[in-house]
């Protein structure tokens, strides 16, 4: 639903030969005017603030998040890592939410800052949708969980017997269109408040399901996010305050990092490696738009900590992380990290590059 209220975008087929599209219709009615073309599917559009729309686009290893403009202009790719990226919604910050795996995850709309909404590595999550409290709601299974602002770990709903799915459409606080049913039942909205466990049906469907309810009304846009990346660079640069700092303690002294990439055939490549400074800082350059992950080694060069995922930089990008493994909820310590008091120029991670 646009922010005014005045148009929607769907996923939808011109014929049943063709591959999922994004369209958009009025409210009013009309005929729906074709977003995005191509040989593959696109699916769960969203709206952005600054008038562009976001998408998810099928891929032959998974799918990517996709930006472009209403008009069908070119599209701006944001995700570079392998695996299956699915947009979810646009969070009030203007940040995309989006579902990668069995994580859910959050980027700005120009692909930087990509991060983990909670890093818990916890059962899947999807159908997520931020709501006026500032939680995120999603499915897990056949119910309803949060994550919320304060909180760093999933919280239950209590909710009416049946089995849900998500995303829930927040009329107000309190009261939400949810798609439920009874077991080997169809899917129906049902307007539910919480308070009570009232459940109103709304639209119960005897043989086709109804699902992912959005309400036709205004809303307030979310922040604009102004991009600083500058297209003609190939690299960013990354900074770790701490490379030891963890959700879950690492046992052995960290003694450097190692960095690798994934060349065009999708093999694993070896980048760089540099020593941890004295509190565990690093700062390395590596290349943009390419999938990257990051092991910490000891000082005999075994492996004792290595990312599950891939990450990825955009074309100039800045970015400091707190550690490898604490979670966005942690806060930085208020010092110059001592890899910068040695020098403010990164090392090269760029592999036959350099």
């Amino acid at each position: 639903m646009a922010f005014d209220g005045t148009r929607i975008l769907f996923a939808g087929k011109a014929d049943a030969a063709s591959p999922w599209q994004i369209w958009e219709i009025d409210v009013d009615g009309g005929h729906p005017r074709q977003v995005t073309r191509g040989a593959t599917d696109c699916t769960h559009p969203l709206y952005i603030p600054d008038g562009r729309i976001a998408y998810t686009r099928a891929t032959s290893a998974g799918s990517d998040i996709e930006i472009a403009d209403a008009h069908g202009g070119s599209a701006q790719r944001l995700t570079f890592a392998p695996g299956r990226h699915v947009t979810q919604d646009v969070l009030r910050d203007g940040r995309i939410l989006f579902q990668s795996g069995d994580e859910l995850y959050t980027i700005y709309p120009d692909g930087t800052g990509v991060e983990s909404l909670r890093c818990d590595h916890g059962p899947k999550r999807s159908n997520a949708r931020q709501v006026d409290s500032g939680d995120v709601v999603f499915s897990i299974g056949m119910r309803l969980a949060r994550f919320t602002p304060e909180l760093a770990s999933q919280v239950d709903i209590a909710q009416p017997g049946g089995e849900t799915a998500g995303p829930v459409a927040e009329v107000s606080p309190g009261k939400w269109l949810v798609s439920m049913r009874k077991p080997n039942s169809p899917f129906g909205l049902y307007l539910w408040t919480q308070a009570t466990g009232n459940l109103l049906p709304v639209e119960v469907p005897p043989d086709s399901n109804a699902l992912q309810p959005v309400l036709v009304r205004r809303r307030v846009p979310p922040r604009q996010f102004p991009s600083g990346l500058v297209p003609s660079r190939t690299t960013g640069n990354l900074l770790c305050l701490d490379a030891r700092a963890s959700k879950d303690p690492i046992a052995e002294a960290v003694a450097a990092v190692q960095v690798y990439a994934r060349d065009n055939a999708g093999t694993r490549m070896f980048l760089g490696k540099q020593n941890v400074a004295g509190d565990g800082s690093f700062y390395i350059e590596v290349p943009a738009d390419r999938p990257l992950q990051i092991e910490l080694v000891n000082a005999a060069g075994r492996t004792i900590r290595a990312e599950r995922g891939w990450f990825w930089m955009r074309p100039s990008e800045q970015r400091i992380c707190v550690g490898c493994h604490v979670g966005p909820e942690r806060s930085p310590e208020n010092k110059v990290p001592e890899i910068l008091l040695r020098t403010i120029v990164p090392e090269k991670m760029l592999g036959a590059s350099q």
